[in-house]
């Protein structure tokens, strides 16, 4: 394709038959709406779908340019990504927007919020949806806590999905060393637009739902892969950059805009007790056999955290929790041949911590529950400024 594109939309896929066509067809909506003087280009990028998903993108008639990829590399959404981005060079586009080919809420008007600013001299678009207190698991409890203590970035959601970029930003990605082939690919976008100083802007869009979501209610199916996927990811990003995330930070606000009347987000089930009983007898097959890097006194207060008699007794503090991830992070510098090790003792005691947050905040609305997390932002900043200098 020679012809040079104003907006490139991608779409990631991978066996979304029921969704892909639906969400095509919302895209080419919105880029009609809001952007009819441009010249767009929607491109599908598959992960190699085993369904009919192809087939069906191939078949959506739409208004604007569209083409259908596969992704080059392995199988990975990063790879996904990395498909739209190469095309969207060679296409010479001044905008990039992100999508996920699963999304069943999507609107007209997301392309509004997710291209706009780009095309107004932002670099950086990222999501803000209205979300359950049980939903964003790794978000709450892991990405936004640190990467507002490191970076001093007000994102919300740093993997929130879907994204918008400048040709700027997607240049700087696609020569980027760390860019992650899987599920890593959003907080390395969030990371390297905090580190490479580009300017950011948060766009809120409403509810996100996606049929991936159902996955959700057994963490080993899709949680747990992703959990070491995008801490992964951030243990690299940290010491990439630990010249920045070692400075003292201040606090940067970063503007929201976006769609104003916002639904109350649907509830979200968790499996309490099974979060917890993962956490134990994670603790007591693998912590305690493997660990090589958590002090004593740290293992004590887990010790008594993992002979809890009962839900209403089980309470993992946010101070332990934060320590935890900054001690992860200290070895990880020294011992980057233990990373695999690393995750998986994360991975058990963030299973702790999310079952702890879960009962803590049971009783509690999203706004009460919104400030347990925003303690544990407070805490993260705390032990930064005692542990990672």
């Amino acid at each position: 394709m020679r012809d040079k594109v104003d907006i490139v939309v991608g779409i990631c896929t991978k066996n979304v038959e029921d969704t892909i066509e639906g969400v095509i067809k919302v895209v080419d909506q919105g880029l009609n709406d809001y952007f009819s003087e441009k010249k767009s280009l929607i491109i599908v990028s598959d992960g190699f779908s085993k369904d009919h998903t192809k087939e069906r993108a191939n078949k959506t008639v739409t208004g604007t340019q569209k083409m259908v990829l596969d992704q080059v590399g392995k199988i990975g959404k990063g790879n996904g990504v990395k498909t739209i981005f190469i095309k969207a060079e060679e296409v010479g586009a001044k905008a990039v927007a992100l999508v996920d080919g699963d999304l069943t809420s999507i609107t007209p008007e997301w392309l509004k919020y997710l291209v706009q600013p780009i095309l107004t001299g932002h670099d950086l678009v990222a999501p803000f949806y209205a979300r359950h207190k049980y939903d964003g698991v790794i978000t709450n409890h892991l990405a936004y806590p640190l990467t507002r203590a490191l970076y001093g970035i007000s994102i919300r959601q740093p993997i929130g999905g879907e994204y918008g970029l400048s040709a700027k930003m997607v240049k700087k990605v696609l020569v980027h060393p760390l860019f992650p082939a899987e599920f890593g690919i959003d907080i390395f976008i969030t990371t390297v637009a905090a580190c490479e100083n580009m300017k950011m802007i948060e766009a809120k869009l409403g509810i996100k739902s996606h049929d991936s979501t159902k996955d959700y209610k057994d963490p080993k199916v899709l949680l747990v892969p992703m959990f070491n996927q995008v801490t992964g990811s951030i243990l690299d990003l940290t010491i990439f950059y630990k010249d920045f995330s070692k400075r003292k930070v201040v606090d940067k606000s970063v503007e929201r805009i976006g769609i104003k009347e916002v639904e109350t987000p649907k509830e979200v089930v968790m499996d309490i007790s099974g979060y917890i009983n993962d956490f134990k007898s994670g603790y007591k097959e693998t912590i305690k056999a493997k660990n090589f890097f958590l002090p004593a006194k740290t293992i004590s207060s887990l010790d008594k955290i993992s002979k809890s008699a009962s839900m209403e007794d089980f309470n993992f503090p946010i101070d332990l929790w934060a320590q935890i991830v900054y001690y992860s992070l200290s070895y990880y510098e020294q011992k980057r041949d233990r990373k695999e090790d690393i995750l998986e003792i994360l991975r058990i005691l963030w299973q702790g911590r999310l079952a702890s947050f879960a009962i803590e905040t049971k009783n509690l609305d999203m706004e009460q529950s919104e400030e347990v997390i925003q303690r544990q932002v407070d805490a993260f900043k705390k032990y930064k400024e005692k542990m990672w200098q």
